[in-house]
Protein backbone atom coordinates (compact mmCIF):
# COMPACT_ATOMS: atom_id res chain seq x y z
CA UNK A 1 0.00 0.00 0.00
CA UNK A 2 2.85 2.42 0.41
CA UNK A 3 4.15 1.82 -2.91
CA UNK A 4 1.05 2.43 -4.36
CA UNK A 5 0.22 5.36 -2.39
CA UNK A 6 3.95 6.95 -3.58
CA UNK A 7 2.83 5.87 -6.61
CA UNK A 8 -0.20 8.01 -6.86
CA UNK A 9 1.19 10.94 -5.52
CA UNK A 10 3.76 11.30 -8.12
CA UNK A 11 0.98 10.84 -10.72
CA UNK A 12 -0.50 13.68 -9.59
CA UNK A 13 2.45 16.06 -10.90
CA UNK A 14 4.15 14.28 -13.48
CA UNK A 15 6.40 17.08 -14.45
CA UNK A 16 7.19 17.40 -10.73
CA UNK A 17 8.12 14.14 -10.80
CA UNK A 18 10.36 14.40 -13.55
CA UNK A 19 12.27 17.37 -11.90
CA UNK A 20 12.63 15.09 -8.65
CA UNK A 21 13.69 12.07 -10.45
CA UNK A 22 16.64 13.85 -12.72
CA UNK A 23 17.59 16.18 -9.19
CA UNK A 24 18.01 12.23 -7.83
CA UNK A 25 19.95 10.83 -10.58
CA UNK A 26 22.25 13.68 -10.74
CA UNK A 27 22.44 13.73 -7.12
CA UNK A 28 23.66 9.56 -6.95
CA UNK A 29 26.22 10.76 -9.55
CA UNK A 30 27.74 13.72 -8.46
CA UNK A 31 27.45 11.41 -5.12
CA UNK A 32 29.66 8.51 -6.89
CA UNK A 33 31.93 10.73 -8.72
CA UNK A 34 32.87 12.93 -6.19
CA UNK A 35 32.85 10.42 -2.98
CA UNK A 36 35.05 8.21 -5.26
CA UNK A 37 37.84 10.78 -6.22
CA UNK A 38 38.43 11.85 -2.87
CA UNK A 39 38.71 8.27 -1.56
CA UNK A 40 41.17 7.88 -4.28
CA UNK A 41 42.56 10.99 -3.41
CA UNK A 42 43.48 9.62 0.30
CA UNK A 43 44.33 6.14 -1.23
CA UNK A 44 47.32 7.74 -3.20
CA UNK A 45 48.53 9.92 -0.12
CA UNK A 46 47.80 6.55 2.56
CA UNK A 47 49.39 3.85 -0.05
CA UNK A 48 51.47 5.43 -2.88
CA UNK A 49 53.12 8.55 -1.94
CA UNK A 50 54.96 6.85 1.11
CA UNK A 51 54.60 3.43 -0.49
CA UNK A 52 55.06 1.70 -3.74
CA UNK A 53 52.06 0.64 -6.61
CA UNK A 54 51.19 -2.77 -6.06
CA UNK A 55 48.95 -4.28 -8.41
CA UNK A 56 46.77 -5.01 -5.47
CA UNK A 57 46.54 -1.12 -5.00
CA UNK A 58 46.43 -0.35 -8.39
CA UNK A 59 43.58 -2.85 -9.28
CA UNK A 60 41.26 -0.97 -6.56
CA UNK A 61 42.45 2.43 -7.70
CA UNK A 62 41.73 0.87 -11.50
CA UNK A 63 38.30 0.26 -9.97
CA UNK A 64 37.92 2.98 -7.87
CA UNK A 65 38.33 5.52 -11.48
CA UNK A 66 35.75 3.57 -13.03
CA UNK A 67 33.37 4.65 -10.41
CA UNK A 68 34.26 8.33 -10.87
CA UNK A 69 33.71 7.52 -14.91
CA UNK A 70 30.29 5.98 -14.02
CA UNK A 71 29.11 9.43 -11.81
CA UNK A 72 30.77 11.43 -14.63
CA UNK A 73 28.59 9.85 -17.22
CA UNK A 74 25.44 10.18 -15.11
CA UNK A 75 25.93 13.89 -14.62
CA UNK A 76 26.23 14.18 -18.31
CA UNK A 77 23.59 12.38 -19.04
CA UNK A 78 20.85 14.19 -16.31
CA UNK A 79 22.59 17.45 -17.55
CA UNK A 80 21.06 17.08 -20.98
CA UNK A 81 17.99 16.23 -19.20
CA UNK A 82 17.56 19.27 -17.66
CA UNK A 83 18.14 20.84 -20.85
CA UNK A 84 14.81 18.79 -22.45
CA UNK A 85 12.86 19.82 -19.66
CA UNK A 86 13.77 23.34 -19.52
CA UNK A 87 13.23 23.10 -22.94
CA UNK A 88 9.58 21.48 -22.38
CA UNK A 89 8.75 23.10 -18.97
CA UNK A 90 10.40 25.59 -17.87
CA UNK A 91 12.39 27.54 -20.69
CA UNK A 92 13.16 30.86 -18.42
CA UNK A 93 16.19 28.38 -16.83
CA UNK A 94 17.71 29.23 -20.19
CA UNK A 95 18.81 32.55 -18.84
CA UNK A 96 20.50 31.36 -15.83
CA UNK A 97 23.67 31.70 -16.69
CA UNK A 98 24.78 29.07 -13.46
CA UNK A 99 23.53 26.76 -15.39
CA UNK A 100 25.61 26.81 -18.24
CA UNK A 101 28.89 27.77 -16.24
CA UNK A 102 28.29 24.52 -14.51
CA UNK A 103 28.38 22.77 -18.02
CA UNK A 104 31.23 24.61 -19.41
CA UNK A 105 33.09 23.41 -15.90
CA UNK A 106 31.71 19.38 -16.25
CA UNK A 107 33.02 19.88 -19.85
CA UNK A 108 36.60 20.54 -18.44
CA UNK A 109 36.44 18.25 -16.12
CA UNK A 110 36.00 15.84 -18.89
CA UNK A 111 38.26 16.55 -21.41
CA UNK A 112 40.83 16.53 -18.61
CA UNK A 113 39.58 12.95 -17.62
CA UNK A 114 39.98 11.73 -21.26
CA UNK A 115 43.80 13.07 -20.75
CA UNK A 116 44.41 11.65 -17.55
CA UNK A 117 43.12 8.20 -18.96
CA UNK A 118 45.12 8.24 -21.78
CA UNK A 119 48.31 9.41 -20.56
CA UNK A 120 48.53 9.85 -16.47
CA UNK A 121 46.72 6.40 -15.42
CA UNK A 122 48.90 4.32 -17.69
CA UNK A 123 52.51 6.20 -16.34
CA UNK A 124 50.41 5.03 -12.57
CA UNK A 125 50.06 1.53 -13.77
CA UNK A 126 53.60 1.14 -14.85
CA UNK A 127 55.24 2.51 -11.72
CA UNK A 128 53.90 -0.95 -10.09
CA UNK A 129 56.59 -1.69 -7.68
CA UNK A 130 58.27 1.68 -6.97
CA UNK A 131 56.64 5.11 -5.16
CA UNK A 132 54.09 6.96 -7.39
CA UNK A 133 56.72 9.88 -8.52
CA UNK A 134 60.10 7.74 -8.73
CA UNK A 135 61.61 8.82 -12.01
CA UNK A 136 59.40 11.25 -12.61
CA UNK A 137 60.70 14.18 -14.40
CA UNK A 138 60.17 17.80 -13.35
CA UNK A 139 58.00 18.12 -16.05
CA UNK A 140 55.80 15.02 -15.31
CA UNK A 141 55.05 16.05 -11.38
CA UNK A 142 53.79 19.09 -13.10
CA UNK A 143 51.49 17.72 -15.33
CA UNK A 144 50.56 15.22 -12.93
CA UNK A 145 49.83 18.29 -10.24
CA UNK A 146 48.17 20.72 -12.92
CA UNK A 147 45.60 17.66 -14.33
CA UNK A 148 44.69 16.96 -10.42
CA UNK A 149 44.38 21.03 -9.59
CA UNK A 150 41.97 20.65 -12.77
CA UNK A 151 40.18 17.63 -11.47
CA UNK A 152 39.59 18.71 -7.89
CA UNK A 153 38.53 22.14 -8.39
CA UNK A 154 36.00 21.03 -11.12
CA UNK A 155 34.64 18.63 -8.79
CA UNK A 156 34.06 21.00 -6.01
CA UNK A 157 33.20 24.35 -7.87
CA UNK A 158 29.65 22.81 -9.73
CA UNK A 159 29.00 21.40 -5.77
CA UNK A 160 29.60 24.65 -4.46
CA UNK A 161 26.96 26.31 -7.47
CA UNK A 162 24.60 23.69 -6.82
CA UNK A 163 24.61 24.68 -3.52
CA UNK A 164 24.16 28.34 -3.99
CA UNK A 165 20.71 28.71 -5.32
CA UNK A 166 21.21 32.44 -4.50
CA UNK A 167 23.47 33.44 -7.66
CA UNK A 168 20.47 32.05 -10.06
CA UNK A 169 19.74 34.55 -12.54
CA UNK A 170 21.86 37.16 -10.35
CA UNK A 171 25.77 36.21 -11.51
CA UNK A 172 26.96 36.71 -15.20
CA UNK A 173 28.19 32.89 -16.22
CA UNK A 174 31.86 35.34 -16.79
CA UNK A 175 32.17 36.33 -13.69
CA UNK A 176 31.58 32.46 -12.08
CA UNK A 177 33.91 31.36 -14.41
CA UNK A 178 36.56 34.27 -13.19
CA UNK A 179 36.13 32.78 -10.10
CA UNK A 180 36.36 29.08 -11.17
CA UNK A 181 39.65 30.05 -12.98
CA UNK A 182 41.12 32.17 -10.01
CA UNK A 183 39.99 28.89 -7.82
CA UNK A 184 42.24 27.10 -10.40
CA UNK A 185 45.11 28.75 -10.28
CA UNK A 186 45.30 28.90 -6.59
CA UNK A 187 44.80 25.08 -6.11
CA UNK A 188 47.78 24.65 -9.40
CA UNK A 189 49.75 26.78 -7.38
CA UNK A 190 50.01 25.19 -4.13
CA UNK A 191 50.27 21.87 -5.92
CA UNK A 192 53.58 23.19 -7.57
CA UNK A 193 54.56 25.26 -4.24
CA UNK A 194 55.05 21.77 -2.87
CA UNK A 195 57.35 20.45 -5.69
CA UNK A 196 59.44 23.06 -4.63
CA UNK A 197 59.49 21.89 -0.83
CA UNK A 198 59.87 18.98 -1.89
CA UNK A 199 61.39 18.70 -5.35
CA UNK A 200 62.16 14.67 -5.52
CA UNK A 201 59.69 11.59 -5.47
CA UNK A 202 61.88 8.96 -6.45
CA UNK A 203 62.06 7.46 -2.72
CA UNK A 204 60.00 4.77 -0.98
CA UNK A 205 59.23 7.31 1.44
CA UNK A 206 57.81 10.97 1.56
CA UNK A 207 57.08 12.11 -2.30
CA UNK A 208 56.03 15.10 -3.63
CA UNK A 209 52.41 15.59 -2.43
CA UNK A 210 49.83 17.85 -4.42
CA UNK A 211 45.93 17.98 -3.18
CA UNK A 212 43.79 15.91 -4.74
CA UNK A 213 45.84 13.82 -6.76
CA UNK A 214 43.90 11.42 -6.21
CA UNK A 215 41.03 12.96 -8.25
CA UNK A 216 43.27 13.88 -10.91
CA UNK A 217 43.63 10.76 -11.72
CA UNK A 218 40.50 9.07 -11.38
CA UNK A 219 38.39 11.68 -13.04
Amino acid sequence: MGLMHLINTLSLDPVAAIRTGLRIVHFIGLALGLGAATVLDLMIFRFFLNGKVTSERWAIFDFGSKIVNAGLLLLWITGFGFLAYYGAFEPIKFGNEKVWAKMLIVLILTINGLFIHAVILPKVKAQIGRSLLAGMSTRQKSVLLTSGAISATSWYVPLLLGALPQLNFVVPMTTILLAYALILALVAAVSHGVLLVVPNGSGDGVSARGPLMGQAIAA
